[in-house]
């Protein structure tokens, strides 16, 4: 990971392989914002003799709703959940060559999966029924389009993004600047009504904020909520909001949106 732009290193993991020469290569992240690049990390593990395994655990619904590149014709395996941004239960999924199914197979069942729950597979099923829907793509897109208004608005009111920016529904920002570490600053958005993670960032050890648009999206916010949640946030790390007065915004704001319409 390059330090000062938080862009992955390439000629870093090429040289990483070269020199420690991996039987197998996973390229994938739990809060790297922009867009893999599978066929370079294709290309570094056949020139290793490794397997390329693609965590695709947060970028599987935008790749189902073709709003993020596809790592399947690159991979020998791909790892994915069912639930984040597919929106399906909560569960997983492993797609992988023909040739190593029957190894993948013994090494999930019996090993570490117990019996199936089949009002699971039916809930999987629905949501992949669901993926496959225009709907579903108009929703992927706008995901990352909030994604993109909700980074920029960040970085105007001071935050650091990391990369600048964002490809995908993550956010990745250091709140440093406005004088609060990662977790002071989720301490205090939760107490606001404002759920988000901390993370680690690429420079040093500072923690960081980790935020995503899916959820908020599948309730029906758009590019202006999100302007307005970045103006919220940042009132609440910098003290200029009251902790009752951002509840009570968060909740107005909710309520507009209700996940489960009547």
């Amino acid at each position: 990971m390059e330090a000062e732009s938080g862009f992955i290193d390439h000629e870093q993991v090429r040289t990483l392989a070269r020199t420690r020469r991996p039987k197998a290569i996973v390229c994938g992240s739990i809060a790297y914002p922009r867009h893999i690049d599978y066929a370079f990390f294709r290309e570094v593990a056949d020139e290793v003799g490794a397997y390329l395994v693609a965590d695709a655990a947060h970028p599987i619904g935008l790749v189902a709703g073709r709003a993020a590149p596809n790592p399947v014709p690159y991979a020998d395996i791909v790892c994915a959940t069912t639930h984040k941004v597919l929106r399906g239960p909560r569960g997983g999924m492993i797609l992988c060559r023909a040739e190593l199914a029957e190894r993948v197979d013994r090494a999930v069942f019996p090993f570490t999966q117990g019996g199936a729950q089949m009002h699971t597979i039916a809930a999987k099923a629905v949501a992949f029924g669901e993926a496959a829907t225009p709907a579903f793509v108009a929703y992927a897109h706008q995901v990352v389009a909030n994604a993109r208004v909700l980074a920029a608005r960040l970085a105007a009111e001071g935050l650091v993004v990391t990369t600048g920016g964002t490809d995908t529904h993550l956010i990745t920002a250091d709140p440093a600047p406005l004088g609060v570490d990662g977790r002071t600053a989720r301490g205090r958005l939760a107490a606001a009504g404002l759920v988000l993670d901390c993370c680690a960032l690429p420079h040093g050890d500072a923690r960081g904020l980790r935020l995503g648009t899916a959820a908020v999206t599948t309730q029906g916010m758009g590019e202006a909520e999100m302007a307005r949640i970045a103006k919220l946030l940042a009132g609440v790390l910098r003290g200029v909001t009251e902790t009752v007065r951002a509840r009570e915004e968060v909740r107005e704001l909710a309520g507009g949106f209700p996940p489960y319409p009547r």
